[in-house]
């Protein structure tokens, strides 16, 4: 959606009243405006649903639309060069993700951007562990899938949101920690990949936790196991990667707000400090308990040491499948 609409803004204001008397109007230029969030990959999956998780009581917050806009395609890169090439005024906001500073600039290297000095972060949204999910019909363990793969070298495939994305190195991580070989497949979008999944042409994904639950709960897909290093305490009875036969195995995305890294420091505070006061509504921290998400919330200083902690936990694996070109 490019253009926004009077009459969702009013309805959203006038259906939200309890957010917005926990609010106090921010000062200008967030006070005057439309905000886009450019979401870069398709609706429906994990990334999508923690913008629109924030950006409804942030809009709220603000009195402005906080429009939500996907534009998928590349890997995420045809969103990210959006935003990095955006009016440093900022308004064009980025759900970035581990993968726009980890994998990205190793794997693109035609990349339009370079994630790593492109963007200024503003704030790490959440931290979401992934599922292994498989088809109903598939194996029931994590021991049996791993059987299963080295019984069948090269025949069990797997798909991403793109060639980088988060749900594509866990899938290496996994490969390279079982020691079994498996194929990726990219796809423009999660929710492709799970539609894939679903219909026989897959056999199995990771999926973020907030986008994973709705085809569990449709009994559409089986979880084998959860990335965390613990189990979630949302769901209690499924197991961990680590506990299923490959002790440390552990992965998580985090998701945060960016903007081009033209932005004064003065703009990029005062976004981080609306921000981190939504999430501190309690129908916010609920919402995205709600999909498997751990609200984070820090500065724009911790969100980038975070980062740099990425980069280094990453390292290993992007080089991987680098090499293999896959």
């Amino acid at each position: 959606m490019k253009e926004f609409i009077p009459a969702f803004a009013t309805a959203l204001l006038l259906a939200a009243p309890s957010l917005q008397a926990q609010t106090a109007k921010p000062a200008a230029p967030y006070s005057t405006q439309p905000l886009r969030f450019i979401v870069p990959y398709a609706p429906g999956g994990p990334t999508d649903t923690v913008a629109r998780s924030v950006g409804e009581p942030l809009s709220v917050r603000l009195g402005v639309p906080v429009v939500v806009e996907n534009r998928a395609g590349a890997s995420g890169t045809v969103g990210g060069d959006a935003v990095a090439k955006s009016a440093p005024d900022g308004r064009t906001l980025l759900l970035c993700s581990s993968s726009t500073f980890t994998s990205t600039p190793i794997l693109m290297p035609e990349a339009p951007y370079d994630g790593r000095t492109a963007f200024a972060l503003v704030t790490t949204l959440v931290s979401v562990p992934y599922l292994l999910l498989v088809h109903p019909s598939g194996p029931a363990t994590v021991r049996e899938f791993i059987a299963l793969a080295k019984a069948k070298p090269g025949s069990l495939n797997y798909g991403s949101a793109g060639h980088g994305s988060t749900s594509h190195l866990v899938g290496a991580l996994l490969g390279s920690a079982a020691g079994i070989d498996i194929t990726h497949i990219p796809y423009k979008g999660s929710s492709q990949a799970a539609a894939d999944l679903m219909g026989g042409q897959l056999q199995f994904i990771f999926e973020a936790v907030a986008g994973g639950m709705q085809y569990v709960k449709g009994g559409k897909l089986r979880p084998l196991a959860i990335t965390s290093e613990k189990r979630l305490s949302a769901l209690p009875d499924l197991t961990t990667v680590a506990e299923s036969g490959l002790p440390g195995f552990e992965a998580t995305v985090t998701h945060g707000v960016c903007l081009t890294s033209k932005t004064p420091p003065a703009l990029v505070n005062q976004l981080n400090q609306e921000i981190v006061a939504t999430l501190k509504l309690p129908a916010v921290r609920e919402r995205l308990a709600g999909i498997g998400a751990e609200v984070v919330g820090d500065t724009p200083q911790q969100a980038q040491a975070s980062v740099r902690l990425e980069i280094i936990r990453w390292e290993k694996v992007v080089k991987e499948v680098a090499a293999k070109g896959q």
